[in-house]
């Protein structure tokens, strides 16, 4: 129990603030659809002495009225019943509405989390358990853990209402039946423990493996054609979903066998009723009465007692999301709260930066930095010398092992970078293109543009004619690789969608790799202008420096 008290304060810690309030919306919803079936008992009970009675007469309070007008109740209970069910179903899918917005709510923050995260976590990471952690994660916690947490709340209530009905009514009858109910329940959870911790334990590895196995089977999609090859990867592919749906079927026989539970629980519970209504000779009215009372309590209980079952194997066998969550979802929380504005007027400092990938060998060593508002910085050094690593520490993808960063005064940290980084657009040697159009690729999410600048912009990087003779011109389609253009048109494409929306500070990680020597000159001597023009801070690692040195303010060597 306290292990279950625990799980809701863990749960609550880590509600999005705008959704704090529906919960409470949520649960009273739920204490309604509660409050109903306890009424909907004491509708039953009179009903179910009228439908018994041998014309006793019975008396059973608050209805006597009904002793005399039995049609008029039949008539209560069944409209009674068709306005609890259409609430019922208007509350149900209100709460369904809401469950899966949360769970798009963690599946964002989980994205939020690797995209804002430190780069090198990230390169560590395998893509599979991301996207498992992203999808199936948030998914898993919201259905099999939040709600069977409101499930497993809302019918405790009601089992302990109708117990304290039963003991009002029959006290030691319904003693002995909590005693059994408890031992049933007692065994089913000892019967199901093992099963139920194995599978959490390995679930979200099982997801990580199989998503995996696919990903490398369909990226093979040229390579592996052998039939040996082939058999391979579809055969570990294979392996890894029977585990998962090894586990899918465990669970859903838990599921299922919670219905033979309640029907040892009914036979049971007859075999009581017989045993005390012959042990007290219970006759005619108290027969009746006894009947009516008990077999209204459990045709309550008993799906009660169902729904308790089925929501604590989901709440076992899914506790590793809450895990998974609880940890990310903290910290991105920390990353995301200062939402003060950087602003980018004078310089980016980098004093005595030093790191290392591993101990005691430093790639950079007490590297000190200023870097003027509209300069246009060149970096170069041979090979392995520390380029990258330098850029991905300017742009905060990766922590200095010792130094600080600090734009116009104020240091960047792992809880203001998400400003920091809406200051920055940086390109690689490997251009981002999805599967959309070439303008869908230049827009991204803007619907608004201006077309006369985004037309000097392909013109000045001398992609204005090649998308012209294209058969839809702006709005040909290219694949997720980009394949209707070249890799030198598509580095062009990636500095013309950066250059359309004015970024403050532009770094380039050999993101002209791919153009020659002619076409290079050309693009870096057009940045030099928009730099210029623009005020932008522009750093590029550059390969050519002897034919370059006039176009940049400042050369960065690296030795």
């Amino acid at each position: 129990m306290f292990g279950f008290i625990k799980t809701i304060k863990r749960i609550l810690a880590i509600l999005p603030d705008n959704y704090k309030k529906t919960s409470k919306r949520f649960f009273a919803l739920s204490l309604v659809l509660l409050i109903l079936d306890i009424f909907s008992i004491f509708l039953l009970i009179p009903l179910m002495i009228s439908l018994l009675d041998q014309g006793e007469g019975i008396s059973f309070f608050p209805f006597d009225y009904f002793n005399e007008y039995k049609f008029t109740l039949v008539v209560v209970v069944i409209l009674f019943f068709l306005i609890k069910n259409y609430i019922a179903i208007q509350i149900n899918r209100f709460q369904a509405k809401v469950a899966y917005s949360l769970s798009s709510e963690y599946s964002l923050s989980l994205s939020k989390y690797y995209m804002l995260g430190n780069y090198l976590a990230f390169k560590k990471q395998k893509k599979s358990s991301i996207i498992k952690e992203i999808i199936f994660v948030a998914n898993d916690f919201v259905v099999n853990v939040l709600l069977s947490v409101n499930t497993i709340l809302s019918e405790l209530i009601l089992l302990t209402v109708i117990i304290l009905f039963g003991f009002y009514f029959y006290f030691y009858i319904t003693l002995i039946v909590v005693a059994i109910l408890g031992l049933i329940v007692l065994i089913s959870k000892y019967y199901n423990r093992k099963a139920i911790e194995n599978i959490n334990k390995s679930r979200s590895l099982d997801y990580e493996n199989n998503i995996s196995n696919l990903t490398n089977l369909l990226n093979g999609f040229m390579s592996i054609k052998s039939p040996k090859i082939l058999k391979h990867f579809l055969d570990t592919f294979y392996e890894s979903n029977k585990k998962l749906n090894y586990n899918y079927s465990v669970l859903h026989s838990k599921r299922v066998n919670s219905s033979k539970q309640t029907e040892i629980i009914m036979v049971a519970m007859l075999c009581l009723v017989f045993y005390f209504i012959h042990f007290f000779s219970l006759k005619g009215t108290g027969a009746v009465v006894f009947l009516s009372i008990f077999g209204t309590l459990f045709f309550k209980a008993i799906p009660s007692i169902n729904k308790l079952n089925i929501g604590l194997t989901n709440l076992n066998s899914h506790s590793y999301s809450l895990d998974i969550i609880e940890k990310k979802i903290t910290t991105i929380s920390k990353i995301t709260s200062n939402e003060k504005p950087l602003l980018f007027k004078s310089s980016i400092q980098l004093k005595n930066i030093t790191f290392s990938y591993q101990d005691n060998v430093s790639l950079l060593t007490n590297i000190n930095l200023t870097i003027k508002k509209g300069d246009f910085i060149a970096i170069s050094g041979v090979s392995g010398v520390g380029k990258t690593t330098l850029l991905n520490i300017i742009s905060k993808l990766i922590d200095p092992t010792s130094g600080n960063i600090f734009i116009d005064d104020i240091e960047v940290t792992n809880t203001n970078k998400y400003n920091y980084f809406s200051l920055i657009t940086y390109l690689t040697q490997r251009p981002f293109i999805y599967e959309g159009t070439i303008l869908d690729n230049l827009l991204l999410n803007e619907k608004q543009y201006d077309k006369k600048k985004l037309s000097a912009i392909l013109n000045s990087l001398n992609l204005q004619n090649t998308i012209n003779q294209l058969p839809e011109k702006l709005n040909t389609f290219i694949g997720n690789e980009g394949s209707t253009l070249s890799g030198g048109q598509l580095q062009r494409l990636s500095i013309a969608r950066a250059l359309l929306y004015n970024p403050e500070i532009l770094i380039l990680d050999e993101a002209t790799n791919n153009l020659d020597k002619e076409t290079e000159n050309m693009v870096l001597n057009y940045l030099k202008i928009f730099a210029k023009e623009t005020n932008t801070t522009i750093i590029s690692v550059s390969h050519h420096l002897e034919n370059e040195k006039e176009l940049f303010n400042t050369i960065i060597h690296l030795n």
